[in-house]
This record gives structure tokens, C-alpha cells and sequence, in this order.
């Protein structure tokens, strides 16, 4: 983004839609902050202005809640479908919040575990009007995402909200079949390793190899992708047999390999702490989708020759690349849903 520019940002449009049919007026009310229409792009004051407007107007507790549990795979745009392309749950989530910066003031966090991934809430005003709603809502849609995208009833290990409990809890209860906390410092679903590694009914590499490229461009041009993101989504371009050295990235990111490895500094990291997770990210989704022969994947991650990637591995699973291929594919069974009531 140039210095001096407004960020705009675009309402989803799954959003927009299931708030029509729920009988908010989102072009009354988009104009009433000032935007053209709802499908225009917004500034984060009016986008987040809009959305404390159309969420009362949904009605009650209940009918928000409901609203949210409405997963519409035919309303996702680029970043969704590239969720719903991914080949595991928790590959998915990994995207979404990568990508989600692009739609909304919200966004989530991933916080990996040895067991467990913690995917907290990040609400631009954690004590605005709408704060709890848009938690609640946030957390709501990717539990029912998780569990329509893998066709099995995932359950969260906890669920955790900041707020006292509601007058709605049974409504929660029943939806995330969950131990809730309430009045906790973050709104956060945890995850088990074994829900993360459910795999997609809808994955699909062929689409997510299209949609990927695209959804990062995005990023770029909206100028919401960090440089340490910038790095991370030039890493998974350019590791295919070689391993690209900071000046190459830095090459295709317009820049010298001085300047990256300052900002990178700057931001807390470092090119050899990304290279490492973005190795990480991709053997873990090449494991549990493909059979794909470890001596080629520690070629294509660019490794010497595949001892070093097997220690490399050990080190970051605590286990080896065949032990966690045999226990992503005992793990990901997956289960037939329960019919809806």
C-alpha cells in the first residue's frame, strides 16, 4: 500500500447475503456510513460501523448464532474456496488466517501446540458494542465450517469466551459440545492435533494450486501481507529443488537482501526461522495428502539429501516423516455427520 493510503477492505459476501435474508436492509445501512453500496470496498471506520449496525438488527441471540452456523460453499470467494481446497483442517485454518486479513477487521490467530493449536479471536475493538457478537459469531462459523468440510462432527477441546455466561449457554452448549470458560482473557476454540489433521472432503490440489497464487496476490496488492508473510508466500513458490537464499527473495520482492534481512529483524524473525517453518508447513501437507516418496520431498524442500531432512523433521514432530504419514492417514478416517435436527 503507498504511504499515506486508506486501507479499504470488502465485506464477505456470504456475509452480506445471509444478512439480507435475514431481513437487514445492507444497502440502507452501508450508506448510512458513507459507503456507496455494502459490495463496495470500505474503510475500516465504516466497515466497522456497518457491522455494529447489522448485527442487532439480525434480531436475537439465537437468530445470530443460527446465522453463522449457515456454511455456504457457493458464496466463498477466492480466499474461501482456497480454505475449502486445503487438504486437512488444520491446513485450512493456516489459510484462513493468513488470508482473512483481506475481508475483515477481525481476524484469528494460530497458536500451535504440541497436541493442541489454540485459533484465538482478534477483534479490531475488543470493547466495542458488537465485540461479543462478532467473537461468538467468528467461532460459530469456523467450528461449522470445520465440521461440513470434513463431514465429521469435530469438537474443539475448549471453547473459550471472554464474556460471563449468556442467557443463550444452552444454544452453545448444544452447538459446540464443548467445556465453555467464560471470562477468560480471549475468545479461542482449541483444537486437537487429531482434528487438525482431519483431512477436506472438498480438498482439491489442482484448485488450491490456482486459487493459491491469486489469494496471496491479494494480500499484495491490498497491502495487508506483512514482510515476514511476503517472505512465506515467495518460499512456497520457490521451493521446488533448490533452496532460494534471501537475496533471490528478496529479488522478487523488489528489494535488496540487506534491506530484507533488516526488516525482517525489525519484525521479529528471521529468513532462516521462515524457511524452516515454511519447510515445516509443506512436508506436513505433503505427508497427509500425498504419497509422495520422502527422498523427492527432501528434494523438492531443498534439502542435501533426505538424512538431513528426516533429522529436521524429528526435530520439529518428534517423529519421522513415515511414522507421521501412517498416523495423519489411522487419524483421518472420516466419519459420517449426524443427521441435522
Amino acid at each position: 500500500m503507498p504511504p499515506g493510503a486508506t486501507r479499504t477492505l470488502s465485506l464477505p459476501r456470504g456475509l452480506l447475503a445471509l444478512l439480507a435474508e435475514a431481513g437487514v436492509r445492507v444497502e440502507s445501512l452501508a450508506r448510512k456510513v458513507g459507503a456507496v453500496s455494502a459490495s463496495a470496498r470500505l474503510t475500516p471506520a465504516q466497515m466497522d460501523a456497518f457491522l455494529d449496525l447489522a448485527l442487532p438488527a439480525v434480531g436475537s441471540d439465537e437468530a445470530r448464532l443460527k446465522m453463522a452456523m449457515d456454511v455456504r460453499p457457493e458464496l466463498f470467494g477466492v480466499v474461501g474456496l482456497a480454505a475449502m481446497a486445503a487438504p486437512t483442517l488444520g491446513v485450512a485454518l493456516t489459510r484462513v488466517e493468513r488470508y482473512k486479513r483481506l475481508l475483515a477487521l477481525d481476524t484469528v490467530g494460530l497458536a500451535p501446540g504440541r497436541d493442541s493449536t489454540r485459533v484465538r479471536i482478534h477483534l479490531a475493538r475488543p470493547d466495542g458494542p458488537t465485540a461479543r457478537m462478532r467473537a461468538e459469531m467468528e467461532m460459530v462459523f469456523l467450528l461449522a465450517f470445520a465440521r461440513r468440510m470434513t463431514r465429521t462432527q469435530v469438537i474443539p477441546q475448549r471453547v473459550d469466551l471472554r464474556g460471563p455466561v449468556p442467557t443463550y449457554q444452552a444454544l452453545l452448549e448444544a452447538f459446540f459440545k464443548a467445556p465453555i470458560h467464560h471470562g477468560q482473557e480471549s475468545d479461542a476454540l482449541v483444537f486437537s492435533a487429531l482434528e487438525l489433521a482431519r483431512p477436506l472432503a472438498s480438498s482439491n490440489s489442482e484448485l488450491a494450486g490456482l486459487l493459491g497464487p491469486r489469494a496471496e496476490q491479494l494480500l499484495v496488492e491490498s497491502g495487508s501481507l506483512d514482510v515476514a508473510e511476503q517472505v512465506r508466500a515467495a518460499l512456497r513458490r520457490m521451493l521446488a529443488g533448490d533452496e532460494p537464499s534471501m537475496e533471490a527473495v528478496a529479488q522478487t520482492l523488489g528489494t535488496s537482501g540487506r534491506t530484507l534481512q533488516r526488516r525482517l529483524s525489525e519484525a521479529g524473525t528471521s529468513f532462516v526461522a521462515l524457511l524452516g517453518e515454511v519447510r515445516w508447513e509443506l512436508a506436513r501437507e505433503q505427508l497427509a495428502r500425498t504419497d509422495m516418496e520422502v527422498a523427492e520431498l527432501s528434494f523438492l524442500l531443498g534439502f542435501s539429501d533426505s538424512s538431513a531432512f528426516h533429522r529436521a523433521f524429528k526435530r520439529w514432530e518428534g517423529v519421522t516423516p513415515l511414522e507421521y504419514r501412517r498416523a495423519a492417514r489411522w487419524r483421518t478416517t472420516p466419519s459420517p455427520m449426524p443427521p441435522r435436527e
